[in-house]
C-alpha cells in the first residue's frame, strides 16, 4: 500500500509536464525515496504496488486537506472515516513532514509555525535528557513514543491510546510504523486515566503528557489525574504537559489553572513554557 498527498502528486505532475517517464521522489509521505514509472500512452503512473491515472493524480494534487492511499485495482481512497461509536469524523491531514490526524475539525498536532514532527521534538527536548522508563500518556499517531524511544538511555516507553479509530489511522500512516516495530515501546489500548493506576509508585523517570484538547478529555486536566502522575513519577523526575493556548484570543488564561493544579498535586518547579505551548514541572 502506498500513501501519498498533494505534495508527491504535484511533483509527479511536474515530471509528466517535463516529459519524464521515470521519477525518483520521497514516498511514504516523505519518509523514504522510491521510484515511479510514468506511462504517457496509458496516462497512468505506476508505483511498486499500485497504479494511478493522470486524472486521479490531478485530483489528489488539488486536495491539500487529506492523504490518500493507493491499492491495486482500486481508485485512490481518502484516509478518512466516521465512527458511530464516538460520533466523530477522522482524517489524516498532510503537512510538509509527518501528517496529523484531525478529529471532527480539531487537529491533534500543531500545523502552524511548527510541523507535527518538529513539535514532537520540541516537547521531548523540554525535559531532556530522557532516560530509563518514560510514560507517554496519549499515543495518538505515536510520534512522541517513537521519537522518545530513539534515545539510547530510554529503556522502556509506555503509551496509551483510548480511541481505536486513531489507532486505525496508524495502520496507514508511514510515520507511525515504528510504533509497532520498536520493542522499547509498550502500547496499551485503553484509557490512561485508569491505566496509570497499574504502575507502582515512582515507576517512571519522566512523563510526557500530551492530551487531546480540554473539551475532548477534561479528566486528563484534572487535579485527580495530576496526582496520579505525581505518584508514578520518581523523585527528581520531570514532566512535560502540553496545554496549547485555548481561550487566549478571548483573554482567558487556561494555563494558569493547569499550573495551579500541578502545584496542588505536589509538583515543584512548575513553569509555563509558551515556546512549546506547555508546562514543565519536577517531582
Amino acid at each position: 500500500m502506498t500513501v501519498i498527498s498533494f505534495i508527491q502528486a504535484r511533483e509527479i505532475l511536474k515530471a509528466i509536464d517535463e516529459g519524464k517517464t521515470r521519477l525518483r521522489l520521497p514516498l511514504d509521505l516523505g519518509l523514504q525515496s522510491g521510484t515511479v514509472d510514468i506511462n504517457p500512452r496509458f496516462k497512468e503512473v505506476k508505483f511498486s504496488d499500485a497504479k494511478v491515472t493522470f486524472s486521479d493524480l490531478a485530483k489528489i494534487a488539488d486536495d491539500t486537506a487529506i492523504c490518500y492511499f493507493l491499492e491495486k485495482r482500486r481508485e485512490p481512497q481518502k484516509l478518512k472515516l466516521f465512527s458511530a461509536e464516538t460520533n466523530r469524523f477522522y482524517k489524516l491531514v498532510p503537512t510538509t513532514d509527518a501528517p496529523t490526524v484531525e478529529i471532527s475539525g480539531i487537529r491533534m498536532h500543531r500545523t502552524q509555525e511548527r510541523t507535527p514532527w518538529q513539535d514532537t521534538l520540541d516537547k521531548i527536548s523540554s525535559i531532556a535528557p530522557l532516560k530509563g522508563r518514560v510514560l507517554d500518556t496519549c499515543c495518538c499517531l505515536g510520534y512522541t513514543a517513537i521519537a522518545a524511544a530513539k534515545n539510547d538511555a530510554v529503556t522502556q516507553l509506555f503509551t496509551f491510546e483510548n480511541d481505536s479509530n486513531v489507532l486505525e489511522m496508524t495502520d496507514y500512516n508511514p510515520w507511525s510504523r515504528e510504533l509497532y516495530l520498536n520493542r522499547k515501546i509498550k502500547l496499551t489500548i485503553g484509557d490512561v486515566y485508569r491505566g496509570v493506576e497499574m504502575f507502582s509508585a515512582a515507576f517512571f523517570d519522566a512523563v510526557i503528557h500530551d492530551p487531546p484538547r480540554f473539551p475532548l478529555a477534561p479528566e486528563l486536566y484534572s487535579l485527580d489525574f495530576y496526582k496520579k502522575l505525581h505518584r508514578v513519577l520518581k523523585s527528581g523526575g520531570r514532566i512535560f504537559h502540553y496545554t496549547g493556548n485555548p481561550g487566549e484570543k478571548q483573554g482567558k488564561n487556561f494555563v494558569k489553572g493547569v499550573l495551579k493544579r500541578l502545584r496542588e498535586a505536589g509538583f515543584g518547579s512548575v513553569n509555563a513554557r509558551p515556546d512549546v505551548l506547555g508546562v514543565t514541572a519536577r517531582k
